[in-house]
């Protein structure tokens, strides 16, 4: 019995079905070019102070605002809100400090 590759019966193929149709969790849906959501834990340098007095971050194409934050500290955040081009984040922790004495 001869039976060639391409005679056989296609079954199921778990690799070009869509899974997120038979799965019981919710689908969590990102805005397109943004890895960053409300209650995302990230670790950053601070670089820069605005005219306010908070630190500057810029992370995935994101402009991050962090209050009580000094320019030149590694700080571990997490986000709070994202409005447009801008996130603010609060302080958990802070991992090193700056080195430079103002």
């Amino acid at each position: 019995m001869n039976v060639s590759r391409n005679s056989k019966k296609q079954g199921w193929n778990p690799y070009t079905s869509d899974l997120q149709r038979f799965s019981v969790y919710p689908s969590i849906k990102m805005v397109e070019g943004r890895g960053i959501r409300v209650g995302d834990i990230i670790v950053v340098n601070v670089y820069d102070v605005d005219e306010r007095g908070r630190g500057v971050v810029h992370y995935k194409d994101l402009k991050v605002i962090i209050p009580n934050a000094t320019s030149g500290s590694r700080v571990k955040v997490k986000i709070v809100r994202v409005q447009g081009e801008v996130a603010f984040a609060h302080i958990i922790g802070v991992l090193s400090e700056s080195s430079t004495e103002y």
